[in-house]
């Protein structure tokens, strides 16, 4: 079963995600707009790393699980 995962598919697929438009690009387009280029790059790349971390994660499977106490 774990054979059957195709990393490199998971990591297209977030490719393709983290590319469209959505509340992080309105933000380094909002912050690069008030506070000029260098302040956007340093948002976007900030953003890139942790959404490359968190993909990571969760494609070896170090997602957090929760956890219910009885």
């Amino acid at each position: 079963m774990i054979g059957d995962i195709n990393l490199a598919l998971i990591l297209l697929a977030h490719l393709a995600a983290s590319a469209s438009p959505g509340p992080a690009t309105l933000a380094i387009a909002g912050t690069s707009m008030a506070r000029g280029r260098p302040s956007g790059l340093l948002l976007a790349s900030g953003i890139v790393i942790g959404s490359l971390t968190w993909s990571l994660a969760a494609a070896f499977g170090l997602g957090v699980q929760s956890r219910t106490i009885t």
